[in-house]
């Protein structure tokens, strides 16, 4: 079993909650051996009412096992409405965790967030430390999903996902030489990427891959770009390559906004750094409208919903481009010959010719030239629609587990994410 210690089974190669909502993964770290995965739960029901922060320790990257929640609402008007998104950093081999508090009223409105910080020496039992830093001026309650990492000159940065008064999005940066005190810098994207802030920029994520520092983030508001095959989800992430400036705060654009992933789902990624160097990512599967959440038919028949995305490891191309590959750890494909039935399990996708695969009832895939499309009939309204990627599709590795499927190309350079009932 990929969760060693549950007593269910609800996928075999991605990590799902054992009841209620799983959403964005939070936290993702190495420490003391072992791999960590947290992540947004809401273990009383499948919606976004309340959260905590689940927990998903590994060895070895193959197995898991679901371990005690790891931090829970407890602090009045700072956290007692939920856990919400954040970051783990590794500060004198202690493990400190970042996370947004969120406040709501009598009615049930979410009415403040702030940006809270906790501590752990082994990875499992954290102490909460309370509040980092006052609420920004300029902007409303949004402010969330904190990511903190050392820069070159020893200082330290933490960067929010954040919405102007004006409603629209941003990323703002704090730093600090102390990693006690934090001090306001503004914006990191200054007047670059107007065309992608939308309303709200979610989870903010700052990596380096070989050699090269990548911005990564999730636009809430984009109009769909039906002709170029963009942002035609409910929200998307993307991700740009640059430059970290540590004198003026400011991340410097060298490419343009590109999606990492161009299926149904996949939104809010985050990366560790295994001890080899390897840069890996998770994402969240799941991100959809609410009339189509209520209905995700895991909720009806086993009351929960939503899984992660498999781990991926990174790497950046001789272009500027973002690749993206399953770890080696989990993946042992073999070659698929039969179009007809396509069963769980991993496949490896070698033909110049095109091809079609159905999936249950409501969802096929299928090549078309030089272009690999997912066509879904949605399972709440019937409306039929498609994603698409187009490239060097003659060798694909296609993953089928019992709802969720992934499909990468030879060069990396396109994925998609979808469920399928």
């Amino acid at each position: 079993m990929l969760v060693t210690n549950d007593q269910v089974a609800f996928e075999k190669y991605h990590l799902y909650p054992s009841v209620g909502l799983l959403n964005d993964p939070n936290g993702l770290v190495y420490f003391k051996g072992q791999y960590h995965v947290f992540y947004q739960w809401n273990p009383h029901a499948c919606d976004h009412t309340y959260k905590v922060w689940g927990h998903f320790v590994s060895d070895d990257l193959k197995t898991w096992r679901r371990v005690e929640t790891s931090l829970e609402p407890s602090l009045e008007n700072l956290d007692s409405a939920g856990i919400y998104s954040g970051a783990a950093f590794v500060h004198n081999d202690r493990l400190y965790v970042f996370y947004t508090g969120n406040v709501r009223d009598s009615a049930g409105h979410s009415v403040k967030s702030s940006q809270m910080w906790a501590v752990s020496d082994d990875g499992i039992h954290f102490e909460k430390l309370g509040e980092l830093l006052p609420h920004p001026e300029g902007f409303t309650k949004n402010v969330r999903d904190p990511m903190v990492w050392q820069g070159k000159n020893g200082h330290y940065f933490l960067i929010l996902g954040a919405q102007h008064d004006d409603n629209v999005g941003d990323i703002i940066v704090y730093e600090s030489t102390d990693f006690n005190h934090w001090h306001y810098r503004g914006s990191i994207l200054g007047d670059q990427l107007l065309d992608v802030r939308g309303y709200m920029l979610e989870c903010p994520g700052f990596i380096e891959v070989d050699g090269k520092q990548i911005l990564m983030f999730s636009p809430q508001g984009l109009a769909p770009d039906a002709k170029n095959h963009r942002y035609e989800n409910i929200h998307n992430t993307g991700y740009v390559i640059g430059e970290f400036n540590e004198t003026t705060a400011q991340f410097d654009v060298s490419t343009e906004f590109l999606e990492v992933d161009k299926g149904l789902e996949f939104y809010a990624p985050q990366t560790l750094i295994a001890p080899d160097g390897r840069r890996i990512m998770w994402g969240w599967a799941g991100m959809m409208t609410p009339e189509r959440e209520e209905l995700v038919p895991t909720i009806a028949k086993q009351q929960w919903v939503h899984v992660l995305s498999l781990p991926r490891e990174l790497h950046v191309d001789v272009d500027n481009r973002l690749v993206q590959k399953p770890i080696t750890e989990i993946l042992n494909p073999k070659v698929l010959k039969d179009f007809t039935h396509v069963d769980t399990g991993q496949y490896i996708i070698e033909t110049v010719d095109d091809w079609r695969i159905q999936f249950g009832e409501h969802t096929t895939l299928e090549r078309q030239g030089d272009t690999v499309i997912v066509t879904r009939r949605q399972w709440e309204s019937d409306e039929i629609e498609q994603r698409q990627i187009t490239g060097h599709v003659n060798n694909l590795i296609l993953i089928v587990d019992i709802d969720v499927i992934e499909v990468y190309t030879d060069d990396g350079l396109s994925v998609m994410t979808f469920r399928w009932f």
